[in-house]
């Protein structure tokens, strides 16, 4: 018995002597400007706004972490001091092959594979945390997730609502097939609202093809899959659709100058945004049609481990339309998690500015 008590003792004060405390603090700018006006279904806006970020982590055995923080929302022109409080909070495990995660974290840390199909930036843009559980298995070319997104707690006045998403990805050579999906869940309140009941949507968007990447060179990303849906009101047996349709990409990028381009023809989507609108679709609502493309020009002005800053002109092809939309983030941040190099990435066209 003593031998256990001291055995539990050396373990003890070994992983309490083991901790680390860790810091960081981000800064992140982004400016949005729609111009959608020649749409019934969209409106133009104009985004704006400054997220600030500071927290703390308890590290020990180099895998595990307890980690806290705070997102600040200041919107320009707003006149308030801070005009959202997010609160960030989970627990981390990860190992080269192995990350997991549990709490409320940033969306945009593993869930980057997802594009504006499934989420719109808006949601992007002032929902930044997903709060629920993250695993996955693999590395960056070759891996499997699964995750829980919990977006809404059922009140008198508030419907429940939450993910369950499904993503992965492999490779070989030049060649990979990936897939991204998930199940939103709309529910009613509690107690439960009479005339009102649950909705379902599910998306899952399959792609193959080849992708290449040399370290500071051309990159480039060439594939077709398909997106397929299925959207359904339960109070009612005709309210259910089963949207499918073809998707393809292409991408390119060198010297920090680079395009991104997607297709989806098919059916139409999202069929009961008359009824629940944003509540039930967190997608881009270009969805709507038939035939959506999107190209995205970008340059990447600063690349730094501090400082990133990123300047993109995008258009909208939609019913014979052409539609534009500008965009500026904006990333600065400084922690004591990982060295840093301090380098900075100079592309042949920054000479210009010299």
């Amino acid at each position: 018995m003593k031998r256990s008590i001291l055995l539990f003792l050396v373990i003890f004060s070994s992983s309490v002597y083991a901790q680390e405390y860790r810091w960081g603090v981000g800064l992140n700018y982004f400016f949005d400007n729609t111009e959608y006006g020649q749409l019934s279904f969209i409106d133009s806006e104009t985004m704006n706004g400054i997220w600030l970020n500071p927290m703390g982590s308890l590290v020990w055995g180099d895998k595990y972490s307890i980690n806290v923080g705070v997102n600040l929302l200041k919107i320009p022109g707003m006149g308030k001091t801070i005009d959202k409080v997010d609160v960030m909070m989970y627990y981390q495990y990860k190992s080269p092959g192995f990350l997991f995660r549990a709490g409320s974290f940033p969306r945009s840390e593993v869930l980057e594979n997802y594009n504006n199909f499934f989420f719109k930036d808006s949601v992007n843009n002032f929902i930044p945390l997903m709060q629920g559980v993250f695993c996955q298995i693999g590395s960056n070319r070759n891996f499997f997730n699964m995750w829980l997104d919990w977006t809404g707690y059922a009140t008198p006045k508030k419907h429940e609502h939450f993910f369950v998403g499904l993503s992965g990805k492999i490779s070989k050579g030049l060649f990979f097939a990936d897939f991204q999906s998930y199940m939103f869940h709309y529910s009613n309140t509690r107690p439960a609202t009479p005339g009102e009941g649950v909705c379902e949507n599910l998306q899952l968007q399959a792609t193959a093809g080849l992708e290449y990447g040399e370290e500071g060179g051309f990159k480039g990303l060439i594939a077709a899959g398909t997106l397929i849906g299925y959207e359904r009101d339960r109070r009612f047996e005709n309210k259910l659709y089963k949207p499918a349709g073809f998707v393809a990409r292409g991408d390119a990028e060198k010297w920090g100058i680079g395009t991104k381009n997607t297709l989806y023809t098919g059916e139409p989507r999202m069929r009961l945004a008359d009824t629940f609108g944003g509540n039930l679709y967190w997608g881009t609502q270009f969805l709507r049609v038939r035939t959506y493309v999107k190209s995205e020009w970008y340059i990447r002005l600063v690349e730094s481990d501090f400082v990133k800053v990123r300047l993109s002109y995008n258009l909208h092809f939609v019913e014979g339309k052409v539609l534009s939309q500008q965009m500026l983030t904006v990333s600065a941040s400084i922690d004591s998690f990982r060295p840093k190099s301090g380098k900075i990435i100079n592309y042949p066209w920054m000479e210009i500015f010299h």
